[in-house]
């Protein structure tokens, strides 16, 4: 029996999480299903984006207790690298990622979300790295790089539960929406994202994980010559047309929306 649905939609491959009864904490099996589709979709030019979901009632719960309570030894050492190929996957992931967390998505669930690129949270969600409470290390790494390192400290040192709209104003998620509506508005930004296309999708995800590590002047550098090599690529004179026709004919009317601060649809 899996653990995972897969489906590819309008340019997104989604990958949701399937364990109701262990509210989809992670174990060896959906581990392992995680990581055979993204390998799947990694170079799938049919997948530009992928999205992480539960769904509208838990993200993921965590390790699975069965791992936390009934391995040591040879096999504790094989599933702590198994973990590890996990996140390095998601981070390390060729596209674009969009987690849509909903409900407490505790401890390894919140650091599995925090190493996709983007975060969505339902109102009901809540997070925490909760491994202190457990006599363990959480993952401040993935908290430090989306909240800045004085509010990741205080975060992983307490464990504490704090709420979306709290992550939100931490800079932990990037949008918060209604209950019920999560699937639906990740989604869409999953699919506004894939427009692009594949081969847009892999050239800055390199550049989002690559500049950012750089100083100022190598980033600089670096980023003109990824534009410089774009205008020489076919997709670049296919997309500029369509995309001076979209701003003459606002639409982009989501972008357009919040960048006027209007309320969109």
């Amino acid at each position: 029996m899996g653990f995972l649905k897969t489906a590819v939609e309008q340019g997104v491959g989604v990958l949701q999480l399937d364990d109701p009864e262990r509210r989809n904490a992670l174990g060896w099996e959906l581990h392992g299903e995680l990581l055979d589709a993204l390998r799947a979709w990694e170079d799938d030019d049919e997948v530009a984006c992928v999205l992480l979901i539960g769904n509208e009632e838990w993200f993921c719960s965590g390790w699975a207790l069965d791992v936390l309570d009934g391995i040591a030894g040879e096999d504790q050492r094989r599933f702590t690298e198994l973990a590890t190929r996990l996140m390095t996957a998601i981070y390390d992931f060729r596209k674009p990622t969009v987690a849509a967390v909903a409900g407490v998505a505790p401890g390894y669930g919140m650091d599995v979300a925090n190493m996709c690129d983007v975060t969505i949270a339902s109102e009901n969600a809540a997070f925490a790295s909760t491994q202190v409470k457990l006599g363990m290390n959480g993952f401040y790494g993935g908290l430090a790089r989306k909240v800045g390192p004085m509010r990741a400290r205080r975060l992983f040192f307490t464990g504490d539960l704090f709420d979306a709209r709290e992550a939100h104003r931490l800079g932990l998620v990037d949008e918060v929406v209604p209950v019920g509506q999560l699937r639906e508005r990740a989604f869409e930004e999953a699919r506004r994202i894939a427009e692009m296309g594949a081969e847009m999708a892999v050239v800055l995800k390199e550049v989002a994980l690559r500049a950012q590590n750089m100083d100022h002047i190598g980033g600089i550098a670096y980023e003109l010559r990824v534009t410089h090599d774009l205008t020489q690529r076919a997709v670049f004179h296919e997309r500029t047309p369509d995309g001076h026709r979209r701003l003459r004919e606002g639409r982009d009317r989501v972008a357009t929306s919040r960048a006027l601060g209007e309320p969109s649809a």
